[in-house]
């Protein structure tokens, strides 16, 4: 529990810190040069470290196609439209979508049994981070759901199919640095060439430049690519719960140190949907011991 725990607290930091930036930078602009940064030093350690690695892509071409573009590239430029207009908070509570989409998918397009108390878990946990979203949206704007709210769900729904595509193809014995570096890689190059349609931000200040050096150790070295290679032993599910505690964690940072005042309400109802993404982790971890996995 202790890594989901980690991962959890470096995915928030991610979202934090990427609404920091977007006070220096042009976020697609910042999105390309991260990626494309992070994509040359996780490949780099590959091939360092992995001298006898082989990429399969000719012969795994559909599944590292719906990995790059559904794992990476879309998800990542969407994000960029809805960064700067949401809450930090209300974007990792969104997230938590992630978890439901890929168990139905998974249920779907590879026949993996529905557990009937892991969905009701997943649905009820979800159901209650929108119900905070919701309360949330009431005390601060007329409109309870905006644009970026639909726009927030399906980016959620493009990383579920990516990240259950890096799963079948980590399993399929495909490196996990290998699909991260080349997938941050097209993301860098797609985002960079869409931030040339608008002005572009650069800061040169010191503070900026440190952030963003973390957004590339902790998002992209140590999240990404530590979620990518624990695919080969933990469900595709079971890993999107490394975005349940975010909403929480993120919220707090935002109330002590951007002085952002969250509502009670808002806490009393997040608790409870992580209480239920917890008891569907320790099901999943059950189901998958019987299994033998």
């Amino acid at each position: 529990m202790w890594i989901f725990l980690l991962l959890s607290g470096c995915y928030a930091l991610t979202i934090y810190i990427s609404t920091l930036l977007n006070y220096y930078y042009s976020l697609l602009f910042i999105t390309g040069l991260r990626c494309l940064i992070s994509s040359i030093l996780i490949l780099i350690i590959e091939f360092i470290y992995n001298k006898n690695c082989n990429i399969q892509i000719a012969k795994y071409k559909s599944g590292y196609f719906l990995a790059i573009i559904f794992g990476f590239v879309a998800p990542l430029t969407l994000n960029c439209l809805v960064i700067d207009k949401l809450p930090a908070a209300e974007i990792s509570v969104i997230a938590i979508t992630q978890p439901i989409f890929i168990y139905l998918l998974a249920a779907y397009f590879f026949n993996e049994k529905l557990n009937k108390k892991q969905l009701l878990l997943l649905i009820a946990g979800t159901v209650l981070a929108f119900s905070a979203v919701i309360v949330e949206a009431g005390i601060e704007r007329i409109s309870l759901i905006s644009w970026q709210e639909p726009l927030a769900v399906f980016d959620a729904l493009l990383l579920a199919i990516g990240w259950l595509s890096i799963e079948r193809l980590v399993k399929m014995n495909e490196s996990a640095n290998s699909i991260t570096g080349i997938g941050l890689f097209f993301t860098g190059i797609t985002t960079m060439l869409l931030s040339t349609s608008s002005p572009i931000r650069f800061s040169r200040q010191a503070s900026p430049l440190f952030l963003l050096l973390v957004l590339i150790l902790i998002g992209d070295l140590f999240t990404t690519r530590i979620r990518a290679r624990m695919s080969k032993q933990y469900s595709a599910t079971l890993l999107s719960l490394i975005c349940i505690f975010s909403p929480f964690i993120t919220a707090l940072n935002e109330q002590i140190f951007n002085h952002r005042q969250y509502s009670y309400k808002f806490f009393l109802i997040i608790i409870p949907s992580l209480l239920c993404f917890i008891m569907f982790y320790y099901e999943e971890i059950s189901v998958q011991n019987k299994n033998g996995l």
